[in-house]
């Protein structure tokens, strides 16, 4: 599964960007276009904020270590998957948690 990012803020950046540049072409004015290029680089910042802040929260959610002495898997991702009765709470055939208590 891949994540879902949000691209309004880098769309919403280069809309400023680019009417930033066009103020520019029209002689508007170099303060004017100034602020809208401050705005474009902010939300730029902020949508590359948000990916990295979601690509963390998905790495520390699904590269958890197993350290279970009977299955030997290397990931808790691994486990789930298998359903090893070793380290995982199943409930309804459903995985609810995997737990790192090594017998």
């Amino acid at each position: 599964m891949t994540p879902r990012y949000p691209f309004w803020p880098f769309y919403a950046s280069i809309g400023f960007l680019s009417f930033g540049l066009l103020l520019i072409v029209l002689k508007a004015g170099i303060r004017t276009s100034l602020i809208f290029f401050i705005i474009s680089i902010t939300l730029l910042i902020y949508w590359i904020y948000l990916i990295i802040r979601i690509d963390l929260r998905k790495n520390k959610k699904n590269n958890n270590l197993c350290i279970c002495n009977i299955c030997n898997h290397k990931q808790s991702n691994i486990c789930m998957k298998k359903k090893c009765p070793c380290c995982i709470s199943v409930k309804d055939n459903e995985v609810i948690e995997h737990s790192n208590n090594s017998f």
